[in-house]
């Protein structure tokens, strides 16, 4: 499972409310890596209203 610091350190700075698409593709134009890009792409679909938020879903999608 991929660290939720590593999953913060491709969407730093990214602006919340956002839903999954919106983190995929922020991550994607930050160049993260696979694991962080797999992590984010077996989120629920939902909207997320802070990086806690994401956190919980990346745990919870794998």
């Amino acid at each position: 499972m991929v660290s939720t610091a590593r999953v913060s350190k491709y969407l730093k700075g990214i602006h919340f409310p956002a839903d999954k698409r919106k983190c995929v593709s922020y991550a994607r134009e930050h160049d993260a890596p696979d694991d962080v890009m797999g992590a984010l792409n077996d989120m629920p679909e939902g909207q997320y209203d802070s990086m806690a938020g994401v956190w919980h879903a990346v745990g919870r999608g794998r």
